[in-house]
């Protein structure tokens, strides 16, 4: 019996020690912040280049992008670590343009061998230069014509009636040339007055269309104007709009400190930046630094910015808009859904 208490002892130990590793580290996944950094300089020689670290606890997982353009290819480097190990995918390599100038060649030099085939075969058509003997053409005996027999021609016609035939031949075609062409006339004018019918039909179909979707879009937004006018709809969005500034307010930099020089050659546009940054003053604060150009037109300077992320704030945030009935309530109702149940 006393050895089956310390099994069990020992079994629970164990249990608890797991559920203690994993709440210690939800929490840690919870509570140990996200941070983030970009940090760049723009000089006045060279080129631009800025790296944007991110990392989470102890630079346990990292993630660092790095831009260069005179020092990488693409200008983008970025570089994933887990416990110091790299995972990266695997680039495909730039084919050299050396191999693609040498299949070229090689194609036209295998179009210039077809031609050349081609051409050959015509030369050898009869090497030995012999001529094909001429075959003796026969000629039709002429026979001999008959007394009493009117003499016809080739056809069996009687000359005579050559003039006849060919005379109402005339006459036959030309009243069919004058019956074809009324005809051609009258198909044109039926094909003109039908077209132009169902041209009529065409634009009567399109302004109906028409008026069906503007009418359309006007029950639509009277239909949304009706629902974001009603007290919920005011709740809801309030409330969105709350937590949105909150998470938004938990995200921005903590430290921020950006120095610049700015000028682009016209005193009126450089004044007109400025005026911006002073508008901008009561967001930005004294974290950002114009220095003004009036003569040149340049910009250079550096950047250094530097904040944290709770995954636990995200998550507060998310629960906070999904769990409340009225937020469904109103996603249904922008989707024009059929609520059932009185939700």
């Amino acid at each position: 019996m006393g050895v089956v208490i310390s099994i069990l002892k020992i079994l629970g130990i164990i249990l608890l020690v797991i559920l203690a590793v994993l709440i210690l580290a939800l929490l840690v996944i919870l509570f140990v912040p996200v941070r983030y950094r970009a940090k760049g300089e723009v000089p006045a020689e060279g080129n631009p280049h800025g790296i944007v670290r991110v990392t989470w606890l102890l630079h346990l997982a990292s993630f660092r992008l790095e831009y260069d353009s005179g020092k990488y290819e693409n200008s983008f480097h970025w570089d994933f670590r887990i416990l110091g190990i790299p995972f990266r995918l695997k680039q495909r390599a730039a084919v050299p343009k050396k191999k693609t100038e040498t299949a070229e060649e090689e194609a036209e030099t295998a179009v210039k061998e077809k031609t050349e085939g081609k051409e050959k075969p015509e030369g050898k058509a009869n090497p030995e230069g012999k001529e094909k003997p001429a075959v003796p053409v026969q000629t039709p005996k002429e026979e001999p014509q008959v007394s009493g027999q009117k003499r016809t021609d080739g056809a069996g016609t009687v000359p005579g009636r050559e003039s006849r035939t060919e005379h109402t031949k005339d006459s036959g075609g030309r009243e069919k040339e004058k019956a074809s062409f009324f005809t051609r006339i009258c198909n044109k004018i039926h094909s003109f007055f039908d077209n132009l019918k169902k041209s009529f039909q065409n634009i009567r179909y399109t302004i109906t269309r028409l008026c069906d979707k503007i009418k359309r879009i006007l029950d639509n937004l009277e239909y949304y104007r009706d629902i974001l006018s009603r007290k919920d709809s005011l709740l809801v969005m309030g409330k969105v709009k709350g937590q949105a500034g909150r998470l938004l307010k938990h995200a921005l930099p903590q430290k921020t400190n950006v120095n610049f020089i700015v000028g682009t050659g016209d005193p009126a546009s450089t004044a007109q930046i400025l005026a911006i940054h002073g508008i901008l003053y009561p967001v930005i604060g004294e974290t950002v630094h114009i220095s003004p150009d009036f003569e040149e037109a340049r910009l250079e300077g550096d950047f250094d910015i530097r904040g944290r992320v709770r995954i636990a704030v995200v998550l507060d945030v998310v629960l906070r808009i999904i769990l409340d009935k009225k937020t469904w309530r109103f996603i249904r109702q922008l989707k024009k859904e059929e609520m059932t149940n009185g939700r």
